[in-house]
């Protein structure tokens, strides 16, 4: 099988890509940090709106549906667009949406703007993901995408730690219109990195003296089943996100424990900054030690840690959301084994595809794990979410196989 021809010129040896990545990363950083104000303000938002738990495990998931229906164009796109223009864009609807959800009166502004944020989040996080994966040669793409995590994730703690400090000395529709002035101001930076910034879309690092013409198509030759084993790991670890940290943590840390929107919000923002440590420790195993290595341990830890929230008190719930977080690096090494498994040009579209079954089970996790919530207990909810990750795991052992060597 012979590589796939791309017209795109190698990469002069004095470009370097670190300043446009330094910027993609600052943007995903702010990005995911407004998308993630939301979370724990939901316990207020379902007060003032009169929602129920059902009905706000619906934000959730028609957050998840924006992302849906936008991970395979914004796919197709990744490989012709510059990710500043991208971002910009992204910006653009992070502010409609988050101003939106501060105005809402009723539950259905509040879904129109959590899918507005969904497209915002799912462009974001692909252009962010592609970006940090072509930059840098094969050998080194675990740690490039861990820095990537580490803004992705970096928001996701310092999303909810604002919202809930904001909210908390005033409320949360000031919260989220501070998340769409930022944005606002975001908007702005990102077209002047596009017109000022380098010319060509994207780096090509992909051509790398280690990495030999034909190791991408002998592992999809001898692997097939390894793509979709890793569809799994991408459904199973978002299916938790929605389903865990997104919704039924703020809700318990609410309604169980009776804690108060910055005091969750806090713990989120402790969840966010193992996330940070985690995914480094991810990145480095999957480059250093092996792939394998980095993907499997994963995702049993983070099993374990949902199994935790069924202990009863602040100290399980809180321990819970450590060790989830600290796991979270799964998210990340999957993406880099896919890239691995990927010959040049086309792994915008497999990287939709990876968010796209991503993001599914972003919509069912909220509302799978609710109603199991309303209806038979914690016990039963958190039984069924960690079996899914143990399942993920169990065809990524049999399925994946090591490609550190390969890159």
């Amino acid at each position: 099988m012979t590589r796939p021809t791309t017209t795109e010129p190698p990469r002069s040896p004095t470009t370097s890509p670190y300043p446009l990545l330094a910027g993609v990363g600052v943007a995903v950083l702010l990005l995911s940090t407004t998308a993630f104000f939301r979370v724990p303000l939901l316990p207020e938002i379902g007060r003032d709106l009169s929602m129920s738990a059902t009905q706000l495990g619906i934000i959730t998931s028609v957050f998840a549906a924006g992302r849906l229906l936008t991970d395979l164009p914004a796919g197709r796109l990744l490989e012709r667009m510059h990710p500043a223009a991208l971002l910009s864009a992204s910006a653009a609807l992070m502010v409609v949406g988050s101003l939106a959800l501060a105005v809402a009166g009723l539950p259905v502004t509040a879904y129109a703007a959590a899918f507005t944020l969904g497209i915002s989040s799912a462009v974001t996080n692909a252009t962010g993901m592609h970006a940090f994966s072509v930059a840098v040669p094969a050998r080194r793409r675990g740690t490039a995408l861990a820095v990537f995590s580490t803004a992705l994730l970096g928001g996701q703690a310092l999303g909810p730690l604002a919202a809930g400090g904001i909210a908390g000395v005033s409320s949360w529709r000031v919260a989220e219109g501070v998340a769409g002035g930022a944005c606002a101001v975001l908007v702005l930076a990102l077209l002047v990195l596009w017109r000022r910034g380098p010319t060509r879309h994207r780096p090509n690092a992909t051509a790398d003296p280690d990495t030999t013409a034909t190791s991408d198509e002998v592992v999809i030759d001898t692997a097939p089943g390894a793509r979709g084993a890793l569809l799994a790991v991408s459904f199973a670890m978002f299916f938790t996100l929605g389903a865990m940290p997104q919704t039924l943590i703020p809700l318990i840390g609410a309604n169980q424990l009776r804690l108060n929107v910055s005091t969750i919000g806090l713990a989120l923002g402790v969840g966010g900054a193992c996330r940070l440590a985690g995914g480094f420790i991810g990145g480095t195993l999957a480059d250093r030690v092996s792939r394998r290595a980095a993907l499997l341990p994963g995702l049993v830890l983070q099993a374990v840690g949902v199994a935790l929230v069924i202990g009863s008190g602040v100290p399980w719930w809180l321990a819970g959301i450590v060790v989830m977080s600290l796991a979270s690096w799964s998210i990340s090494v999957g993406a880099t084994v896919l890239a691995d498994l990927t010959p040049e040009g086309e792994l915008g579209p497999r990287l939709g595809r990876f968010r796209f079954i991503g993001d599914v089970g972003l919509i069912t996790g909220p509302l799978v794990a609710t109603q199991l919530f309303e209806r038979l207990g914690p016990a039963p909810t958190m039984t069924t979410v960690a079996g899914l990750l143990v399942a993920a795991a169990v065809w990524c052992a049999v399925s994946v196989p090591e490609t550190r060597a390969r890159a």
